[in-house]
């Protein structure tokens, strides 16, 4: 029953996604991208200017999404995103999870051409974080959330 509670609690749900855009990548397409897929306006990126080891300019991108909005970025994630890429997150769930978080990378260049691919190298950060307070429930909650 918990488990059905948590799903039908939008309000309780957090995703947090994070990239680093190195000085020869294009800001305005990595915007696009996002408002494409997600509807995520300029004003919800946060953007921190970090020097690079060569002392390149890098941007750290980091978005917080809330609540109903955040269950509509899943939502529209999952049905964008190819079944074996979502069977590979379903298979590995465990490994995947940490403190009640669901942590996902993706392949940012495939993500600027609305391609969700699983890629370690260069990625975009997703934390995906929702309650659990029966620990050996969580698998279970992320499971029905990803397969709704």
């Amino acid at each position: 029953m918990i488990i059905q509670k948590n799903l039908k609690n939008q309000k309780k749900l957090d995703v947090t996604i994070e990239l680093i855009l190195h000085a020869t990548e294009n800001f305005q397409k990595v915007y696009d991208a996002f408002f494409d897929l997600f509807v995520i306006e300029k004003d919800d990126i946060s953007k921190q200017e970090l020097v690079g080891h060569f002392g390149n300019p890098i941007f750290m991108l980091h978005i917080q999404i809330k609540k109903i909005k955040a269950y509509e970025v899943v939502k529209k994630l999952i049905s964008i995103m190819p079944k074996s890429e979502l069977d590979l997150i379903l298979k590995d769930l465990e490994n995947r999870i940490d403190n009640s978080s669901l942590y996902l990378r993706f392949s940012k260049q495939n993500f600027l051409e609305n391609i969700i691919k699983l890629e370690e190298k260069d990625p975009i950060r997703m934390k995906i974080y929702t309650p659990v307070y029966v620990k050996k429930e969580i698998v279970d909650v992320y499971r029905k959330l990803l397969e709704t």
